[in-house]
């Protein structure tokens, strides 16, 4: 992240980034933990279709498509051969081909939350290029991550309906400036987080109770962060200024009579009144259980807040687990 920073117009845009792949890595994982990996695949193709309609390019021809999202998105995506042939015929496995993506909305995020590939924030994006494929070449595909690394990943699409690509499909890509990469990434983070925020919406039906469980469920990993930096709380006040120092800089909270949970601010309440998201309470209760999954961590018992008429003020009630 580091190699992102050249000036202070640079250090806001890297700090905006930090603030948008915690809330996403919140929706998309936080449900994922909440409900079980195997249930979040409506989550992530209802995200890739929101996605979609964002990044729709309008030609036809697949290389234009690719060529496109290659040079309007953070996107790098490049063919990948073995000889001469595009597409492989793996006996059961059935055809494939095969692109190598060293970069896309997701990786940055994987990253920055130290979060595993192949899960649901990857299904997204698989999700979504099986749209692609499917408008531009007339068939249905399925996209998987066949290998991750720390400089790009290899991504198998697998034939199952309809044609191939061209043979004489060639698709590379160069590496954007550091300022390039920054405001296009920034813009499809934004992006992101409205494909994940709607799904999530719809997914769980309006739900604001399952929001909040998937917000407490991501909060616990976090907390579990914090701890193994050799933080360590015995009363909800420790808490709650381990939860501010561990945050570094995401938001600022103080309790009050002991049992009142008062946020002062909050990067995440800005970016959800930035972008306008359609649901924004729906959204704002899974910040709620993020900071209840934090606070239970660090004090080793069940932690709920619960709203009260004051904004942006919580009941904070603790039992013994």
């Amino acid at each position: 992240m580091e190699a992102l920073l050249e000036s202070p117009t640079a250090e806001r845009e890297v700090d905006l980034i930090e603030v948008y792949a915690k809330l996403i890595a919140m929706a998309a994982v936080g449900i994922e933990e909440a409900v079980g990996a195997s249930a979040t695949g409506g989550l992530a193709n209802l995200a890739a279709r929101e996605l979609y309609n964002r990044y729709h390019p309008e030609t036809r021809d697949i290389a234009e498509a690719l060529n496109w999202l290659n040079e309007n998105t953070v996107f790098r995506l490049e063919t990948y051969r073995v000889g001469e042939s595009l597409v492989r015929d793996e006996g059961e496995r059935g055809k494939a081909f095969y692109l190598i993506a060293r970069e896309c909305p997701v990786r940055q995020i994987l990253y920055l939350e130290d979060l595993p590939y192949g899960r649901t924030l990857c299904r997204v994006l698989c999700a979504y290029l099986e749209r692609l494929f499917a408008d531009k070449l007339g068939g249905r595909y399925r996209v998987a991550l066949e290998r991750a690394g720390p400089n790009a990943c290899l991504l198998r699409a697998a034939i199952l309906r309809g044609p191939e690509p061209p043979g004489s499909l060639e698709v590379s890509s160069k590496p954007p400036s550091l300022e390039e990469y920054r405001a296009k990434l920034l813009e499809a983070l934004s992006a992101l987080l409205h494909a994940t925020a709607d799904a999530l919406y719809m997914t769980l039906g309006g739900n604001v109770a399952m929001s909040y469980r998937a917000g407490k469920e991501y909060g616990r990993l976090v907390g579990a962060q914090i701890m193994a930096e050799g933080y360590e709380a015995e009363t909800p006040e420790e808490a709650v200024e381990l939860m501010n120092r561990g945050l570094r800089g995401l938001l600022r909270a103080r309790l009050e009579a002991g049992d009142t949970l008062v946020l002062e601010w909050s990067r995440f309440e800005e970016i959800i009144e930035k972008e306008g998201l359609k649901h924004p309470d729906f959204v704002k209760r899974l910040v709620q259980g993020f900071m209840a999954g934090i606070l239970e961590t660090l004090l080793g018992r069940r932690v709920d807040l619960r709203s009260t008429t004051r904004p942006k003020t919580f009941k904070l009630v603790t039992n013994h687990a």
